[in-house]
């Protein structure tokens, strides 16, 4: 329960940080906070280890565990190095995402599996706690906003300190849980429909458009036998007409033509994607171009927050391939296998595992996360391995 507690904490922790970002909250140092945590959480896994109620049960898990220590190994060689040329605050920005934050997903990911198999109603109850704390500071942003430009517009950026709030990991938490609630709950129509509209107001478009077709998918997975063939078409239906209204936005866009001010600021982020004039999608491609000459030069061995050094903080490839310059090709070449066999494995276990069928589509969120826009600093990448290995335990068909 202690990693439970743990996880559940992290997943909270962006509902946390907006409200210390405002200031309504004392400011905590959250990934210290973490980190001690984490420091027990070792001493609890290692002990249910030895005593056997928490075995490393498969081969996955288990090369999971040998990836983490690798890379933990590698981000300790670094250090000297690193820390001396980017300055030790900088080094430690990042090693709180892929060491802490990485290991502190991992474990709660695998103890969060055991828990939904044996206690269903009091994981959905802990994750729905969290939902509604997410959802509560898009709210109170969605306000501040209105309050700030009058319109009903998510605020992120204070207009005084011109600091910004981390939108994304907001955005990231909300998807994942939405994901898990989708998995073990009975509600799932309307609480897939909700995720999707806050989600829209968080500004990150990966997290919204991943969720909407990665929740689909996880819905008519899980009721393909109960839809009859009408309401199928409705759906279908349904779709063709959102697709529709889509398309004619953009064109009405297109033609100067303004919908309601109140939410083209919101729906103009997600329709520039399609229009090739979004400017943080070739600021990206810029990166990947320097990324992969920097890649060249290092792809054996890696070079760990090279891109830092090179190119200033956050000037990293917004790809998987960012783990392969920060690690080296053996990390990587593990990772994407790890990734890949889960995926295959869960999909083939999804009908008499239900464990294996919300792994299977949280794997397939991080697959395409880590494809188009999330990088080696991204958490949620261990969370989905830990959790798709550990709910392939059950060969057993069982109900949550």
């Amino acid at each position: 329960m202690y990693m439970i507690t743990l996880l559940i904490f992290y997943l909270a922790t962006p509902a946390l940080s907006y409200l210390i970002f405002w200031g309504e909250i004392p400011r905590l140092q959250l990934s210290a906070i973490h980190g001690l945590f984490l420091a027990f959480a070792f001493g609890l896994r290692f002990l249910l280890l030895l005593t056997g109620q928490m075995p490393v049960r498969n081969g996955y898990l288990a090369l999971g565990y040998l990836l983490l220590i690798w890379i933990s190994v590698i981000q300790i060689i670094w250090f000297p190095t690193i820390s001396t040329q980017v300055g030790l605050e900088v080094f430690a920005s990042t090693i709180a995402f892929t060491f802490i934050n990485a290991w502190l997903v991992w474990l709660g990911g695998e103890a969060l599996a055991y828990l939904i198999r044996q206690r269903r109603h009091l994981t959905w109850i802990a994750l729905f706690v969290v939902y509604l704390g997410l959802v509560f500071v898009i709210l109170d942003g969605i306000r501040r906003g209105f309050a700030f430009y009058g319109k009903p517009f998510f605020a992120f950026q204070n207009p005084v300190s011109l600091e910004v709030y981390n939108y994304l990991a907001l955005a990231d938490s909300l998807a994942i849980v939405g994901l898990l609630l989708l998995g073990i709950s009975n509600r799932t129509f309307i609480l897939y429909a909700v995720t999707l509209l806050f989600l829209l107001f968080t500004y990150s478009r990966t997290s919204f458009l991943l969720f909407l077709c990665v929740g689909l998918l996880l819905l008519s997975l899980r009721f393909r036998r109960r839809w009859k063939p009408q309401f199928m078409l409705a759906l279908l239906v349904i779709a063709i007409i959102a697709l529709l209204a889509f398309i004619a936005y953009l064109v009405l866009v297109e033609a100067g033509v303004r919908i309601l001010e109140s939410i083209d600021l919101v729906l103009e982020r997600m329709s520039i994607l399609f229009t090739g004039s979004d400017p943080s999608m070739q600021s990206r491609l810029e990166l990947l171009r320097q990324g992969l000459r920097l890649l060249e030069r290092h792809w054996l061995l890696g070079y760990f927050m090279g891109e830092t050094v090179e190119a200033g903080k956050g000037a990293y490839i917004h790809n998987w391939l960012s783990f392969w310059l920060a690690y080296g090709i053996g990390p990587f070449v593990l990772s994407i296998w790890l990734l890949l066999s889960l995926i295959v494995k869960s999909w083939c276990q999804r009908k008499r595992n239900p464990l294996a069928l919300i792994g299977f589509n949280l794997l397939v969120f991080v697959l395409l996360a880590v494809s188009f826009s999330r990088s080696y600093i991204w958490p949620y990448f261990w969370f989905g391995l830990s959790f798709g290995g550990a709910g392939l335990l059950s060969c057993r068909r069982r109900s949550i």
